[in-house]
């Protein structure tokens, strides 16, 4: 495969791993989060940072209890060197609350990757929200 190839291929993987990751949130496949970070991943919310997949897990599981949510992340820009990725994304959530409000949050993630065992995981994000309409904070 040639180096043109092989990072198209990396381009394409990273972006299905932030699809899964908005997917895991959305459709409550919390347990999914060992498939998507490395087991040392560090994930800054606004309003707490998770260390390990075992501490993402737990947060979306307590703190990310949405009725319903629809995460879109949009416009990324993907940096790759060799095993090794940065990737900035659009982001954009519809969302319920458990006491049925419902809301929209607006901001960015910015994502460093790292391919284990030939797969690419997310090792950290830092999530910048601009805009919240409720004060049920991420």
């Amino acid at each position: 495969m040639s180096t043109v190839e092989r990072e198209l291929l990396d381009r394409i993987e990273i972006r299905e791993l932030r699809a899964k990751y908005s997917r895991a949130i959305d459709y409550e496949e919390y347990e999914q989060a060992s498939d998507i970070f490395t087991d040392d991943a560090v994930v800054h919310y606004s309003n707490g940072t998770c260390r390990g997949t075992h501490e993402v897990e737990r947060y979306w599981r307590e703190k990310v209890a949405y009725d319903f949510s629809m995460h879109t992340v949009t416009m990324p820009e993907i940096s790759i060197e060799g095993d090794t990725a940065t990737g900035e994304w659009y982001l954009l959530v519809f969302y319920r609350t458990p006491d049925g409000r419902d809301g929209t949050v607006m901001g960015w993630y910015e994502d460093e990757y790292r391919c284990v065992g030939g797969e690419w995981r997310i090792a950290e994000i830092e999530m910048d929200l601009t805009h919240d309409t409720t004060d049920y904070h991420l």
